[in-house]
């Protein structure tokens, strides 16, 4: 598997190449604008080239961009919709234009105002067919864009969707060209929203593969869990200072169905805590 975690871009996105040498990264993701922000400045020539000289003097990726944080495609609102379109549109091109191989994104929420309605299936599959329903917007206005829009599971807070295999399929299915669509599990938000790696980790690949299909499956998120198993809450923890623990990922790391793809750290400490955490995983691997 190669390795790397979310990187800074800060002081322009061509840093982030310097920060994965830095913690002897095999690759990396990154945000391609200030992920809490609608407005992004346009990238130009410049920033491109700058970025793609930078990368062609490494063996650096695939890399991944995550996308914006305010975009929820799974909105009932028109107007929100509308605006989820254009910035999701515009995530697409930058990372197209930056030749980065994957834009990562949290599929959204229904955003039901009733509590009782947070698992209703009829509202969470409505919620699933307006996300695919944007996905084949993008996909039909970049035709021959080689980047692919990568769907992460959630962990299920608020009024998530896409947290079960089940919905990722359910998106999936919806979608026209499915070639350019890419599957990232996040391996925190999963344990979160019930999947027991601890004790299940078979199993739960032979789910995927039966239900998603491992053909769709790109990357993981590398992430231990301080919540506990099935709570729905997203908070990431350190390699093994979590609630899956050192031996789960070293199941990740001789998964035989998961070596050829990108693992990216998203856990706390930054680049201190990255090196040696990335050192662990490939430590993990050894047979």
């Amino acid at each position: 598997m190669k390795l790397g975690a979310h990187v800074s871009v800060a002081g322009g996105l061509h840093n982030a190449i310097p920060r994965a040498l830095e913690i002897e990264a095999d690759t990396f993701q990154m945000f391609s604008k200030n992920p809490n922000q609608w407005i992004a400045k346009p990238l130009t020539d410049e920033d491109i080239e700058a970025f793609k000289t930078s990368l062609a003097k490494t063996d650096l990726g695939p890399l991944m961009i995550h996308d914006s944080y305010l975009i929820n495609m799974g909105s009932p609102d028109e107007t929100k919709g509308k605006r989820a379109q254009v910035a999701f549109l515009e995530e697409y091109h930058r990372c197209e234009a930056l030749g980065v191989a994957y834009l990562n994104f949290h599929p959204g929420s229904h955003t039901h105002p009733k509590k009782d309605m947070r698992d209703d299936k009829q509202t969470r599959d409505e919620a699933l067919e307006r996300i695919a329903d944007h996905m084949n917007k993008t996909l039909k206005e970049t035709k021959g864009y080689d980047s692919k829009l990568v769907i992460e599971n959630a962990a299920g807070q608020g009024t998530n969707v896409g947290i079960k295999f089940e919905e990722i399929k359910h998106i999936i299915d919806h979608i026209d060209d499915k070639k350019r669509v890419g599957v990232c599990i996040d391996t925190q938000h999963a344990w979160a929203s019930g999947y027991d790696w601890r004790n299940d980790f078979n199993q739960i690949w032979d789910d995927f593969e039966s239900i998603v299909g491992m053909e769709y499956l790109v990357a993981l998120h590398l992430n231990d869990s301080k919540s506990d198993l099935g709570s729905r809450v997203d908070r990431h923890d350190n390699i093994g200072m979590g609630k899956l623990g050192k031996e789960t990922f070293k199941n990740f790391m001789q998964e035989k169905r998961l070596e050829h793809l990108a693992g990216y750290l998203e856990t706390p400490g930054g680049p201190e805590m990255w090196k040696p955490e990335i050192a662990v995983l490939r430590k993990l691997a050894e047979k």
